[in-house]
């Protein structure tokens, strides 16, 4: 890894699948298929090619063996500072009046920063985590060493997304795509934060 600043946005997306074959089509207002994590890393890819997320303190990482060990968010921790903001971007099975959750956002230093950074943005932000498919995931990983860390759900209906097709809306792959911009544009008022 290359010398680093003293903080770092750190934006974390596993790439692994539960499928071995996979299937995607466009349907009404979205996408029907294998979406967990395509959808996330759609998301991601999307804030990246914007030529939004600039400055030096801004680290995607596409991780591996999320369905498995976890050891591609093992490895990264290992990177990771105290100080630094973690954002996990996956799907959830959460669904509401929303186009993405907030989970696991318990340290009140990020949770202020989320409302901050996310003003206008139409989203839920959960402490914990309420989703009915799978609670376990990268944050558990990064929480062991760092406190500011949370969770982007990119919401997923119609049943389990480990294990089948399910229905994803573009407006909220579009919708997280520009959260992990505005977060990213946002963070060195996370800094700040952290001083007072």
């Amino acid at each position: 890894m290359p010398p680093r600043s003293p903080n770092m946005l750190i934006i974390s997306c596993h790439a692994d699948t539960n499928f071995t074959h996979h299937e995607l089509t466009r349907e009404r207002d979205g996408y029907l298929g294998h979406l967990d994590n395509f959808a996330g890393v759609h998301a991601v890819m999307r804030a990246y090619f914007s030529g939004r997320m600039t400055g030096d303190q801004t680290r995607l990482a596409l991780t591996d063996h999320e369905e498995t060990t976890f050891a591609g968010a093992y490895e990264l921790r290992d990177q990771i500072r105290p100080t630094d903001l973690v954002v996990v971007v996956d799907v959830t099975g959460i669904i509401g009046d929303w186009d993405f959750t907030i989970e696991k956002c318990a340290d009140p230093v990020t949770r202020q920063f989320v409302s901050q950074a996310l003003r206008g943005f139409r989203y839920r932000l959960f402490e914990d985590s309420p989703d009915p498919i799978a609670d376990s995931d990268e944050v558990d990983v990064y929480r062991e060493k760092c406190p500011h860390t949370f969770f982007l759900g990119i919401p997923c209906s119609g049943g389990d997304y480990n294990h089948e097709k399910v229905f994803c809306k573009e407006t909220s792959i579009q919708a997280a795509a520009d959260a992990i911009v505005a977060v990213c544009e946002a963070y060195p008022k996370f800094e700040a934060l952290q001083v007072k």
